[in-house]
């Protein structure tokens, strides 16, 4: 007979979602509810990656609610390349960017959707 821990450990094994949240729908709502929390996420590598010191940044495509999304990975990661789907592993962060004027040009404040290997 299987003992009633064992049928609850399948149970929540079985009723946990494990596929990785898309990280270029995440509204910010949803992003406020994970900020600070570890998650997995997939995304589209939809700009040019850069690396700046010692962290590879890659942006998710834009999205009309004025929010940026994206994901810092650890190393020069010279492997991805602009259209790859990657899973990345990390800490989500939601930050807010103020608004200031850059060289005469108002630019208005957005939020960040950032996860952090």
């Amino acid at each position: 007979m299987i003992s009633f821990n064992l049928l609850a450990i399948v149970f929540v094994v079985c009723a946990l979602d494990l596929r990785p949240l898309d990280l270029g729908s995440l509204t910010v709502e949803r992003a406020r509810g994970l900020d600070g929390k570890p998650v997995t996420v997939s995304l589209v590598v939809a700009t040019p990656p850069y690396t700046l010191l010692g962290r590879t940044m890659v942006g998710a495509a834009e999205r009309d609610d004025g929010a940026e999304r994206g994901a810092v990975l650890l190393g020069h990661r010279l492997d991805v390349k602009e259209g790859q789907r990657l899973t990345v592993r990390g800490r989500l962060r939601l930050l807010w960017h103020r608004g200031d004027v850059v060289n005469g040009v108002v630019v208005a404040g957005w939020w960040e959707v950032r996860v952090e290997e």
